[in-house]
């Protein structure tokens, strides 16, 4: 419960203090703090894939028992990321001075904008270094005390950004309170670490060459993955903040933004398949891994369908009330656009956690690395000819092309599952229980007048229903036994 709670939040929190963000800034300051984030976040690639080797090597080694393993691991891997932080400072530093003339920044923002890359540079690597005990906590499922810390500092992070924009401070009090969220969640996380796995104590020690290697040779091919990720995800502000300026970023940003609330309170459900995946791996249970492909490979498109039929049918309408009039028509247009491919997308992150759990993500690599390249060179082609919009059609037609064609056939062939029977039992039965969901939000379309974002929100949960009796009626056979187990339980009490 805690983990649903936590990631309804993780929406709900940014998804209310965008708009207030916005208006508070301007659409021009708003635009740059975008860029200034975008740009930190690519040295999230010094990363070098090493969460998820972390979580990977200490759940094989916790359910083995070997916990003398799982310290030497933990070990070496903190040492990497100090050494990691100390290279991210210094390039902080170089880009600070370029980011004024790459961007066209107004002068005056010339020195906030430099601090504020400084700033969340040094807010990124607390938050590297926090990871450590963060992936050790996934590695022991407990997602409880993580969904803690996540709802916490959604909370603090939220409510230091109302205080500060309301008191008319900018850029760099922003950046400098993303800082101090950081050091408070990284010691929340440490100390809720040391608290559940009291094996892993006084587990510093120098790094050994022999660990560092095997955490290279499962991260290698994480941090290329990682790497054209975050082209895919970063570089579309930064092509329309060089091609365009800082306003174009601000009403695309808008539209990206929803993407990533959604995609990643799915992502938070999926990161807890790695060490599952890693467990059943360990003891030899293969027939599993396909049924928690299949299964939740349902969960997290029954998840997403809801948000992403209502924001393609009604994104402009939804825009328009949650920011402004003034953003509908072009934000709501790049939402459309870029939902063509996050529907795909989130299909797949199932997938991603359970090739990362077996620690087969190697042929992952070269497909992420082609879809970044062909989303680059799409994007910068089409920007000179479309606009915003054609930076959205860049990523859509290369994720597109990966996700659809690249993911099925490899997962049907690495867990000996039949492309067919995973096609129709994971994506076909789950997206035919969402169309009478999708007829009816096309009526509220244009049937069903909103004024306000409480009437939109009300209109969304009134026809929910429908979506609930559909998946009921889809997946009786499923649901039937899990029913009569609940009531046997109530009855045996009673």
């Amino acid at each position: 419960m805690v983990n649903w709670i936590a990631m309804l939040i993780g929406m709900l929190v940014p998804f209310f203090l965008s708009p207030f963000t916005v208006h508070h800034l301007g659409n021009v300051v708003y635009g740059i703090w975008i860029l200034v984030v975008s740009s930190v976040s690519y040295f999230y690639l010094l990363d070098l894939g090493l969460r998820n080797a972390i979580t990977s090597f200490v759940s094989r080694y916790h359910t083995l028992g070997v916990h003398e393993e799982s310290k030497r691991v933990v070990s070496s891997a903190v040492w990497i990321r100090v050494a990691i932080s100390v290279v991210i400072v210094l390039l902080a530093a170089i880009v600070a001075l370029a980011f004024p003339h790459i961007f066209s920044v107004p002068p005056r923002l010339w020195y906030a904008s430099r601090c504020a890359i400084l700033l969340t540079a040094l807010s990124l690597t607390i938050t590297l270094c926090s990871g450590v005990p963060g992936a050790v906590l996934a590695a022991l499922h407990r997602y409880d005390l993580l969904s803690f810390v996540n709802i916490f500092r959604a909370f603090f992070r939220a409510a230091g950004f109302v205080c500060l924009l309301r008191r008319g401070h900018g850029l760099a009090a922003l950046a400098a309170w993303e800082l101090v969220a950081a050091i408070v969640t990284g010691a929340a996380l440490t100390w809720l670490c040391a608290k559940a796995f009291p094996d892993l104590r006084h587990f510093m020690r120098r790094p050994e060459r022999e660990v560092i290697g095997k955490i290279w040779n499962y991260g290698a091919y994480a941090f290329l993955i990682t790497m054209a990720g975050a082209v895919v995800t970063y570089m579309d502000n930064g092509i329309v903040g060089l091609f365009l300026n800082p306003i174009a970023v601000t009403f695309y940003a808008i539209a990206g933004n929803l993407i990533l609330y959604s995609r990643e309170a799915i992502a938070a459900m999926s990161n807890t398949f790695v060490p599952i995946a890693s467990g059943f791996e360990a003891e030899g249970r293969i027939s599993q891994l396909g049924r928690l492909l299949i299964r939740g490979t349902q969960a997290s498109l029954l998840l997403s369908l809801p948000m992403v039929i209502v924001l393609f049918v009604r994104g402009r309408t939804f825009i328009g009330l949650w920011m402004g009039a003034e953003y509908a028509q072009v934000s709501g247009t790049v939402l459309q656009i870029l939902l063509l491919n996050q529907l795909l997308t989130t299909a797949n992150l199932t997938s991603c956690g359970i090739v990362y759990g077996m620690g087969k993500h190697k042929p992952l690599a070269m497909w992420a690395l082609i879809e970044a390249g062909v989303n680059l060179v799409l994007s910068i082609l089409l920007v000179r000819r479309v606009g915003l919009y054609g930076v959205a059609w860049g990523t859509c037609i290369a994720g597109v092309i990966c996700n659809l064609f690249f993911w099925p056939r490899y997962m049907s062939k690495l867990l000996q599952i039949s492309l067919p029977q995973y096609l129709w039992k994971a994506w076909g039965v789950t997206a035919l229980a969402a169309v009478p969901f999708g007829i009816a939000c096309w009526y509220q379309e244009r049937l069903w007048a909103v004024n306000s974002l409480s009437g939109f929100f009300l209109q969304t949960a009134a026809i929910l229903p429908l979506l609930i009796l559909t998946a009921s009626l889809m997946f009786w056979k499923d649901v039937t036994p899990r029913l009569r187990a609940h009531f046997s339980r109530a009855w045996s009490r009673a």
